[in-house]
């Protein structure tokens, strides 16, 4: 069985089985920023590569540190970084881990350029005193025919982004894609659906996530 998983080579905190290819759909730039003077109790990351591209890691000692997911919980373990994180991944899903973990301490969300905005406006209208910092961007590659024919061929596909999946909609896809569309979120599956195209759940830190996409197809 030929399955894809569109995740970034940053970001792709799982390792792959064999029937599953990593092709990523763009690449990952570190943006420089700057951290207000003030001093954070709780430092939430929505990705690995937010993990990946923070430098100020001295910061992090004695923190409540969240993360949206356990592959980034996986990769700040890494880095001896111990983090709280809600079994299933995305922004729904945190809210509950903040409200069960909640304190009076101020928050700083480590993110993306374009990254979502749900967890700082959740907590924004709850009057919590929270930041932002962007330390990379996603950028698109120039151009995809070098991998169109490996998703034409495809059995199934994984989209752990709604960008991953704009980029392989507007630039890949066709009438001869055949591939069965996974998203790692009920958010993401729902967009893909906005599309007019099906697509199904798969819980990607499950150890036999390819069993469960081969009940599928």
């Amino acid at each position: 069985m030929n399955i894809i998983d569109t995740s970034s080579g940053r970001s792709s905190g799982k390792d792959c089985e064999e029937s599953i290819i990593n092709i990523p759909l763009f690449n990952t730039k570190g943006i420089e920023y700057i951290l207000s003077a003030k001093e954070y109790t709780n430092i939430i990351f929505q990705s690995i590569t937010s993990v990946d591209f923070f430098k100020d890691y001295e910061m992090l000692k004695d923190k409540n540190i969240f993360c949206m997911g356990k592959a980034t919980q996986s990769y700040l373990a890494k880095k001896n970084i111990k983090s709280i994180c809600p079994n299933l991944p995305g922004s729904e899903e945190l809210k509950r881990v903040l409200l069960k973990n909640k304190n009076d301490g101020n928050y700083l969300i480590v993110k993306g350029e374009k990254g979502l905005n749900e967890i700082f406006n959740y907590l924004n209208s709850s009057g919590k005193n929270v930041e932002e910092v962007i330390c990379y961007k996603r950028i698109k590659y120039d151009c995809y025919d070098h991998i169109k024919r490996d998703f034409i061929g495809a059995d199934a596909i994984i989209f752990p982004s709604t960008f991953a999946f704009d980029i392989f909609f507007e630039e890949i896809y066709s009438g001869r894609t055949k591939a069965k569309l996974f998203g790692i979120s009920d958010r993401i599956n729902a967009y893909i659906a906005s599309f007019g195209l099906s697509s199904y759940l798969v819980d990607y830190f499950s150890d036999d996530i390819v069993e469960s996409i081969k009940k599928t197809t």
